[in-house]
């Protein structure tokens, strides 16, 4: 821990170390244990953004933190807490019963994906809906409360559903190389029947347009720069693991030379501290990047411009790659016993390739938005996920 607690409430540290302190996992599976997710389930660090808490909704700088300290035991861990966030920021949408919401309370951690969508259709009494489909990558699903993912009616019109996770089935595991405690499994509906309120419109949540009630302060109209944030956070602070890693271990010889300690050669310091200052901008960015939506949020829920928007998915996009080239200067400085099964190294690379490319980041999208928009072009002709 460091003393950038300091700038957090005094809950952050307490929860963090708690989950830390439970933090145990299958080291063949990867899977984290299951002590670990049952206190990580009823952890408040998975609701920082949830609305009409006590003492106020958070901030999603104190999310980011608590992504990247938790994100430097285990980017599983860090993802889970992030996705979970970005849930309760959408949940924040939505009028939902008592039972519902206590529901959600008693198992604070919720699977969303927002990718491709199921298939709406109206129940035949015309109450409600009929839900089928399936969705990729649902991270946490296997002990989650509440699944939110989208689905388009036959009016054309996508909606966001939420769902409880126990009416849903896994239909395919999650087999990636990278990221395996996160379970991103992908599951299936055939006709599930949701209430009215259980399902809305997605595109005013997307554009920043939706506003519910008179709750403030709200994420809820923020989605995407929250997830963005949430995101990007765990794989910052994975970064950061490996980088302690190597400097911890500098007096490791360098094989076919003189040097007898990696901390001897000037090629290597000068190295670690060209890393080190890379990595210290990407954090900076990423803190830049929440200020940018906490101020927004907490001075009276000011919109954000398209321009902004397409910026902060832009940056966040730049942070993933920066820690992806940290990770791999950092294995080639370490040498091949990096990537043996048994060194540290070797599952954060995996962890941070994997995260780094999600399809939030990945296939130049958020590059491409920004260019169209500084060149005066309109970015929704190819995305709305700004």
């Amino acid at each position: 821990m460091n003393n950038q607690y300091l700038r957090y409430p005094a809950f952050l540290k307490e929860n963090i170390e708690a989950i830390v302190a439970s933090y145990a996992f299958d080291k063949k599976t990867e899977i984290p244990a299951e002590d670990t997710m049952s206190q990580l389930k009823k952890s408040p660090l998975l609701k920082i953004l949830q609305e009409n808490r006590s003492d106020g909704v958070g901030t999603l700088s104190e999310v980011m933190f608590v992504c990247r300290e938790l994100g430097k035991v285990d980017a599983s861990l860090g993802w889970l807490v992030g996705v979970s966030n970005s849930a309760w920021s959408m949940r924040g949408n939505f009028e939902l019963c008592d039972i519902t919401s206590a529901s959600m309370e008693e198992n604070a951690l919720m699977s969303m994906v927002l990718g491709r969508p199921g298939d709406l259709k109206l129940a035949p009494d015309g109450k409600g809906w009929l839900l089928s489909g399936q969705w990729k990558y649902s991270s946490g699903f296997p002990w989650s409360s509440y699944f939110f993912g989208l689905a388009m009616a036959e009016d054309n019109q996508v909606r966001v559903v939420v769902v409880p996770s126990d009416k849903l089935e896994v239909v395919a595991e999650w087999n990636s190389s990278g990221l395996v405690g996160t379970q991103s499994v992908m599951v299936s509906a055939s006709d599930i029947y949701i209430p009215e309120q259980f399902a809305i419109d997605y595109q005013p949540i997307i554009s920043g347009e939706f506003k519910k009630g008179s709750v403030e302060p709200s994420y809820s109209r923020y989605f995407t720069g929250v997830l963005m944030n949430c995101l990007v956070g765990t794989i910052l602070g994975a970064t950061e693991s490996a980088l302690s890693f190597v400097t911890e271990n500098a007096e490791r010889p360098i094989a076919g030379s003189t040097y007898t300690s990696m901390s001897c050669s000037g090629p290597v310091r000068y190295e670690l501290g060209r890393l080190s200052s890379s990595l210290d901008s990407l954090v900076c960015l990423a803190e830049y990047n929440a200020c940018v939506v906490d101020n927004a949020v907490h001075n009276g829920m000011q919109s954000l411009t398209d321009a902004q928007r397409v910026d902060i998915r832009s940056r966040a996009t730049q942070i993933m790659r920066g820690c992806t080239d940290i990770v791999h200067s950092l294995l080639w400085l370490y040498g091949s016993s990096g990537i043996d099964k048994s060194c540290p190294l070797e599952k954060i690379w995996r962890d941070v390739n994997v995260g780094a490319r999600h399809g939030g980041f990945a296939k130049l999208v958020p590059e491409e938005l920004a260019g169209v928009t500084l060149l005066g072009g309109d970015p929704t002709s190819i995305s709305r996920m700004f």
